[in-house]
């Protein structure tokens, strides 16, 4: 086909009717952040490539597009928001009044090899509460975060851990669900137990108690919300983590966390907790979840949030 006719692999267009849908979600997401206290910034869609390169992981690198620009510089176009945001805000953050609550919105463009044929380009919405450490803010984002979901009509099925549970030694265990010889004795218990899944908190407060801590003051205010501690993800994470799927489909909306040493890589100390959402897949469980409803509207939706040629559907009564 010539190449007038098509677009780069993972790339398109958004015509009349599916942009109209995508901002009436975003508008949506926007209405409830600044609701609670949240503040728009905008971020530039390329930046110098260095001031990332200790944060990303090998894959994370990979995925992104670099290019040399006329001045010579290794630019890098945006795969990632969180670091972007710290870069920005760390220079400003020693006079902002803490905590800030920002948010942010716009595309990120990867180039995942795994996933042939994933779109390349995402839109996304996230949001995080810098210079707060406490216990009340990572149970404010995980509330937030939830409440997004249901604004959409879906239903959030919300699962966390902490990385602070895996201690060194263990991390290549937890990274590979396998036992190895150089575990020391003293934690290959608790390493069995983490692999399993069989772990609980009381299991880990000898080991790491602050974590423990916190992960108990998160499941007494959300019990709703699944306590993970088999999982393990590298990055600029410390703390609190959290995936959020579709509870019917389990698809991946939403992850976040405790990322307390990113701003300090950019020049000034500062805790940070947030999240990020990736509107197409939201989309795409909007769509699912319509085929899916034997002829109502689901809840929270408008006849014109429907996929083209649905115009079937009744509202709920």
């Amino acid at each position: 086909m010539e190449k007038r006719f098509r677009y780069p692999t993972g790339v398109r267009p958004l015509l009349i009717e599916e942009t109209a849908r995508r901002r009436r979600i975003e508008s949506r997401f926007v209405d409830v952040l600044e609701r609670a206290g949240f503040a728009e910034i905008v971020l530039p869609i390329i930046d110098y490539a260095e001031p990332y390169a200790s944060l990303q992981a090998r894959d994370a690198t990979k995925q992104s597009y670099r290019f040399v620009d006329r001045e010579g510089e290794v630019v890098a176009i945006r795969s990632d928001f969180t670091p972007m945001v710290a870069r920005a805000l760390a220079p400003t953050v020693a006079q902002a009044g803490l905590p800030l609550r920002v948010y942010y919105r716009g595309d990120v463009i990867r180039c995942d090899a795994s996933r042939l044929g994933a779109n390349r380009e995402m839109f996304q919405i996230g949001a995080e509460i810098v210079g707060d450490s406490s216990i009340d803010a990572d149970i404010a984002v995980l509330r937030l975060a939830a409440d997004l979901v249901r604004e959409l009509g879906l239903q959030p099925n919300v699962v966390y851990t902490d990385v602070g549970v895996a201690l060194p030694e263990l991390r290549p265990v937890l990274s590979t669900k396998r036992m190895t010889a150089d575990v020391p004795s003293a934690l290959r218990g608790i390493a069995e137990k983490l692999i399993a899944g069989s772990a609980t908190i009381d299991d880990i407060g000898p080991l790491a108690p602050e974590a423990a801590a916190r992960l108990a003051a998160i499941a007494a205010a959300l019990p709703e919300f699944e306590l993970h501690l088999d999982d393990f993800d590298d990055g600029y994470y410390t703390g609190t983590r959290f995936r959020i799927y579709d509870a019917e489909s389990r698809t991946k909306l939403a992850q976040g966390g405790r990322y307390d040493r990113l701003y300090e890589s950019f020049g000034t100390p500062a805790p940070a907790v947030g999240f990020t959402f990736t509107i197409d897949d939201l989309f795409e469980e909007r769509r699912q979840l319509a085929g899916r409803t034997a002829g109502i509207l689901p809840a929270g939706w408008e006849p014109a949030d429907l996929p083209a040629g649905s115009r079937r559907y009744r509202e709920t009564e």
